[in-house]
């Protein structure tokens, strides 16, 4: 097990806009962070980004839009061998293509989007709860974009996967109420990402928040006062 009183992140869709400046504040706040994302070649850039200033996160490649069970099991089972705690789950990663009428919302793209934004997480989620419960003042974070904004005209399954994260969300805490992990959802508000491009393309980047902005929005809450 690694000798370590830091903190211990762990933050999906770690290679997206927000997930990266995640793990670098998280890491500038010394914590240790596990980054976890589908694209390798994004998240070996990210780990030797930040390996040029100071310490790396640990890298995971791995598509929550395809992982089973047994693939959660084992990347719990890793963590409680290598770190024995897990402070933080950030579940940042998100799925979207275009906007499109559900009439034609082809039915691959449709799965694809719920596996990564819903159910994915509820499975990696579930796998890390035990490790979670044995890590006191531990919280599970559920990045929100608008939930009710999001259940307009063509919004599809990534409007659909946002809806059910804020209610998978709502009965996770019912549960935990009481005790730990803690269950946060937080919107930290419009910034610039390649995926809200896709939605507005037309959309100024320099007239919105950056990723940094809204990630320390997100630290700032999760770390409390």
């Amino acid at each position: 097990m690694t000798e370590s009183n830091n903190k211990l992140a762990l933050v999906t869709g770690a290679a997206g806009a927000l997930g990266s400046a995640l793990v670098g504040q998280c890491m500038g706040r010394g914590w240790d962070c596990v980054a976890i994302d589908r694209n390798r070649p994004a998240l070996e850039r990210l780990h030797d980004r930040l390996a040029a200033d100071g310490p790396a996160p640990l890298i995971v490649p791995l598509d929550l839009a395809g992982a089973g069970p047994e693939s959660f099991a084992e990347l719990a089972e890793s963590l409680e061998r290598e770190f024995g705690r897990l402070d933080v789950l950030v579940h940042a990663a998100a799925d979207f293509h275009a906007l499109r009428p559900l009439e034609h919302h082809p039915a691959d793209e449709w799965m694809q989007i719920l596996q990564a934004g819903l159910t994915g997480p509820f499975l990696l989620t579930q796998s890390l709860l035990a490790l979670m419960r044995a890590t006191p003042g531990s919280r599970i974070v559920w990045i929100s974009d608008d939930p009710q904004a999001r259940q307009k005209a063509y919004w599809g399954a990534y409007g659909v996967a946002q809806a059910g994260r804020t209610a998978l969300a709502a009965i996770l805490a019912a549960e935990c109420a009481g005790d730990h992990p803690g269950v946060d959802v937080i919107d930290p508000g419009a910034f610039y990402s390649p995926l809200r491009s896709r939605a507005w393309p037309a959309e100024p980047p320099d007239q919105l928040p950056t990723a940094q902005e809204a990630a320390r929005k997100v630290l700032d809450l999760v770390s409390g006062p």
